[in-house]
């Protein structure tokens, strides 16, 4: 069984959670301020998560849709999780030997078609639509986990943009910094939650990103190189993880950040580390992949069958003088 959940405000800035159904938010009956504590409650039985919606159907357009992840939480990325970007970068399948992690503020966290917000400063603004994990049970100690036993641990998932600031994040080998400015993690609009019969769904889902109407993006959870349950098993090696935590799993490829190969390459590696850096971001500034104010992202993941759909996420670029 599936079940699509959403956060919203109502025009009586009541915030609510909701079981989502054919453009509609039926309002459910529970206190919950937190993701962690919403998948505590009713995530055991999505019969009777079903059953605690109300028979009121509140037309979604008509309410503000909130993202599903609640802050403060922690947002654990994945890098070159899927074969088509590890190729894109210019690595070879045989020298990916590890599963590489790093940390996204949640205060980057944002909702699902609010605006992305380009920082003073930065020219490189880049794009990487992800599934999610949203973490349901804590995990305290090393586990073994395989996708039968998902569900004991991964309560539902998500739609992330893993907003990107490349000429912060490389040139000052700032992933955490450059990864993490508000606005650099829209999520949602829908978490669906799923039951242990249906954790086949997650290894084939469809994943999109099109930036002013023309497709970045496209590929299948199917190419990940380390699944779900592989890098939850991982991670419990060295993290404790609580109820809310969200993992984005890593982006295929289409991203803006292209990589030089051949002589130029070579001739690039041989100037100073400034002089090198500043040539990296004229060069990828002139390809013209790079968001800028104005543009339209937007992105969705869903499965070929209907039964999954995380919704649609529209952002907005705007520059931070014109948003605050």
């Amino acid at each position: 069984m599936i079940v699509h959940v959403g956060r919203f405000r109502s025009s009586k800035r009541r915030e609510f959670w909701g079981v989502v159904e054919d453009g509609f938010a039926r309002p459910l009956d529970v206190e919950c301020s937190t993701t962690g504590d919403f998948l505590s409650s009713v995530s055991e039985d999505l019969k009777q998560l079903k059953d605690l919606a109300s028979e009121e159907k509140i037309v979604l357009s008509e309410i503000e849709v909130l993202s599903p992840i609640t802050k403060p939480c922690r947002v654990i990325c994945q890098g070159k999780n899927y074969l088509d970007h590890l190729l894109d970068t210019g690595t070879r399948q045989k020298d990916k030997k590890y599963n590489m992690f790093f940390n996204k503020s949640s205060a980057s966290i944002s909702d699902p078609c609010s605006p992305i917000v380009r920082p003073l400063g930065v020219r490189l603004l880049d794009y990487e639509v992800e599934l999610g994990l949203v973490i349901r049970a804590q995990i305290s100690r090393s586990i073994d986990v395989d996708s039968s036993q998902l569900t004991t641990y991964v309560g539902g998932i998500v739609m992330a943009n893993d907003v990107s600031a490349r000429d912060v994040q490389l040139p000052q080998s700032q992933f955490f910094k450059g990864k993490s400015y508000r606005t650099f993690c829209p999520l949602g609009p829908f978490m669906a939650i799923f039951d242990e019969e249906e954790t086949e769904c997650v290894a084939n889902l469809n994943v999109e990103l099109s930036v002013n109407g023309s497709v970045r993006q496209s590929a299948s959870t199917s190419s990940m190189i380390y699944s779900p349950a592989e890098t939850i098993s991982e991670l419990s090696r060295f993290s404790d993880l609580y109820p809310g935590d969200v993992i984005l799993t890593g982006t295929p490829k289409g991203t803006a950040l292209s990589t030089k190969k051949g002589f130029r390459s070579w001739f690039i590696g041989q100037l100073s580390e400034s002089k090198r850096w500043e040539i990296f971001v004229r060069d990828q500034q002139k390809s013209g992949r790079y968001l800028n104010p104005g543009d339209v992202v937007e992105s969705r993941i869903f499965s070929s069958d209907g039964r999954i759909s995380l919704g649609l996420q529209r952002n907005v670029v705007v520059d931070e003088e014109e948003a605050y």
